[in-house]
């Protein structure tokens, strides 16, 4: 028999990658069905998947126990468990926004979509190359109109081309996001220790029982069954309300713009007011100040566009899903700061880092035995992951300083989100930009040809444009359970890329085969990926094409001011501990915050009061309870997309 030494020590056994892999190819294969055919609660959708964490519910609470009674030396240990949990985590993004739900639609709508009324073809790609156009009409219409009954195939000889053209793409970018993953790696985890609050309830369901017990202290708290069962019964009642009207709805959610319907108040946009169990749950876990800083810089920017109506300034919209331009400005300029304040502050590391990749004088010195990859490797990877997307992008006739603006973006998202997630636990973040508010706002689109900004926007739109489920974050929460599951991280990264891999066809596949089986993407149950969303590079390109935007320098202030803002409150924080988190700022008008931000404000209430009245005993005391929040959002979500799959309605737990 293994000693409990031993057993928790295992992390990457054949039988937890097995479970992992297998998982992970379900979820990839079912997830387009769930989310764009039933429209049940995202299986992905955000950074902390619902089936991740599922997965690690079933084995610790209904198979370890019965594993323990009967064959003990047989249990998943603590690593295992957190094994499966990182790959499936990993992989569950590739079907959704993490890569197909763009990838797909912008390889083909522009074959689809563009007619003689709109011009599209003559105005923004008909000068791009031919083997990034689409090469098949009938197939493309297909695609969004569905087969005739009986007719339904997938027409591989119209797809070989294209996807042998934008595959290399996607992989250079995976390997990109791999390699920059494993050099952040130290920095984060150990270095500056940050909090990863999306690992906190794996960590504890996976957590090995005391001797004499089948289920560990934290599953047996009853404070975290309360919390799951007033969940549950709030998800019950509605749930029947969707399927049965006439049992009383519970209101969870209210429009903002309801009650503010006069000038200036009505021009403050989009105020959603929702209230998510598990997002108030995930937000007691947070720093207060972090916390604090994610719901007062929403209110802060919402404020700044009140005084712009009252002194009558123009504040146009952004071309990204940014809410207005000069944040999506601001918001750059923050992201620069972040990236410059990551470099100082890692500079000990990544000269250590760059050091090993060349065989400086240190070298040997240098330990990278337990990193994700050798530093070689991931520098040297990550220097033709840049130069490949690079070529690919100039052999695609794309403006050389295009391609240097994209990849700052790109590496922009790399990083911001990253560090967005892994230290304020957003559920999903978008940036509030792209390089075409850059080009629009700044130079003005004049200064550059349509077909290259049109091939430098579908780019960014399939990659990182508006990715729920980032893979870099993904892949460094995976290493932070290395940490605290005692195992080594190295065959967790070799699991995780052939995880990644085969989960990529399979994402492929399930993507192609569902709107070409179900009618086509117009007749699946998400507008947004199938129309709006491939669409906005047509349209907004196409408008430029006939009225080009002019650019202003003076927008370059904002860039300046969000620099110099994100910047001065880290420096602030770092020398005299005083100030304002800016994590907040640089999300301050995308999606998530819409959605999100009440519930993020209820969970800081609730932090504030109890930690100030109870101290750290009361905040420990409630722990249980508000992590029993998200579990039961997690358990009822699950429990939602199978009755979805059995009445074809679906009921979204999370945001949609």
């Amino acid at each position: 028999m293994l000693s409990p030494k031993s057993l928790a020590s295992r992390g990457v056994t054949a039988r937890s990658v097995l479970i992992g892999l297998f998982c992970a190819i379900f979820f990839c294969a079912f997830t387009p069905y769930n989310d764009f055919k039933v429209a049940a609660t995202y299986i992905a959708g955000t950074q902390f998947p619902v089936g991740a964490l599922f997965v690690v519910f079933v084995l610790s609470f209904l198979v370890n126990p019965l594993v323990r009674r009967f064959a003990p030396a047989r249990a998943f240990s603590k690593g295992e468990i957190l094994t499966v949990w990182s790959l499936i985590l990993v992989a569950s993004g590739l079907p959704s926004s993490g890569m197909m739900r763009y990838f797909v639609p912008h390889i083909v709508f522009l074959r689809y979509a563009s007619d003689s009324g709109n011009g599209w073809e003559d105005k923004v790609w008909k000068d791009i190359p031919d083997l990034l156009k689409f090469p098949d009409k009938a197939a493309a219409d297909a695609f969004f109109k569905g087969y005739s009954l009986g007719q339904e195939r997938i027409p591989w000889d119209a797809w070989v081309q294209p996807l042998a053209v934008w595959i290399p793409l996607a992989l250079l970018f995976l390997l990109a996001t791999f390699c920059l993953s494993a050099i952040l790696r130290r920095q984060w985890v150990e270095n500056e220790k940050f909090t990863f609050p999306f690992v906190t309830l794996p960590v504890l369901i996976a957590e090995d029982p005391p001797p004499g017990r089948y289920v560990n202290d934290f599953l047996r708290q009853p404070l975290l069954w309360i919390g799951v069962g007033l969940v549950t019964v709030i998800h019950t009642v509605r749930g029947l309300h969707l399927l049965y009207p006439s049992i009383p709805d519970i209101q969870m959610s209210w429009n903002g713009n309801d009650y503010l319907t006069v000038r200036p108040w009505n021009q403050l946009g989009w105020i959603p007011l929702n209230i998510y169990p598990l997002v108030i749950g995930l937000s007691f876990l947070l720093p207060a100040e972090v916390c604090f800083s994610m719901w007062f810089f929403y209110l802060f920017v919402k404020m700044e566009v009140l005084v712009g109506v009252l002194w009558n300034l123009d504040m146009p919209g952004a071309q990204g899903y940014g809410d207005r331009e000069f944040h999506s400005l601001q918001a750059y300029g923050g992201g620069l700061a972040l990236v410059a304040w990551t470099l100082w502050t890692g500079r000990t590391h990544f000269r250590n880092v760059f050091e090993k990749a060349f065989g400086g004088p240190r070298a040997s010195s240098i330990d990278d035995s337990d990193e994700l990859l050798p530093y070689r490797v991931a520098v040297f990877g990550l220097l033709i992951a840049y130069l490949g997307i690079a070529v690919w992008l100039f052999l695609a006739r794309v403006n050389v300083l295009l391609i240097a603006l994209s990849l700052t973006t790109m590496t922009l998202a790399l990083i911001v989100i990253s560090w967005v997630v892994c230290q304020a636990g957003l559920l999903f973040m978008a940036q509030p930009y792209g390089s075409m508010d850059i080009v629009k706002s700044i130079v003005g689109t004049g200064a550059f040809k349509i077909p290259d900004m049109f091939t430098m926007y579908r780019f960014e739109s399939m990659f990182f444009y508006d990715t729920r489920e980032m893979l870099a974050p993904s892949v460094l929460m995976a290493a932070k359970t290395g940490e605290v599951g005692s195992f080594r991280v190295r065959p967790l990264m070799v699991a995780i890329v052939a995880t990644v891999l085969i989960g990529f066809g399979v994402s492929l596949y399930a993507s192609l085969q569902l709107p070409y089986y179900n009618g086509g993407g117009n007749s699946l149950n998400n507008e947004f990926t199938y129309r709006w969303a491939p669409e906005r590079p047509l349209s907004f390109l196409g408008g430029a094409a006939s009225l080009p935007y002019r650019g202003y320098a003076t927008n370059l202030l904002n860039v300046a001011a969000g620099f110099m803002g994100v910047l001065g409150m880290l420096l602030l924080r770092a020398q005299f501990n005083i100030g304002i988190h800016p994590i907040g700022f640089l999300c301050a008008t995308v999606y998530a915050m819409n959605m999100l931000w009440v519930s993020i404000f209820i969970g800081w209430v609730f932090k504030t009061l109890i930690s100030r009245y109870g101290g750290m005993k009361g905040y420990l005391g409630g722990m249980p309870f508000f992590l029993g929040l998200v579990l039961g959002d997690v358990l009822n979500g699950i429990l939602w997309i199978a009755l979805g799959y059995a009445t074809k309605v679906g009921y979204a737990v999370l945001p949609g």
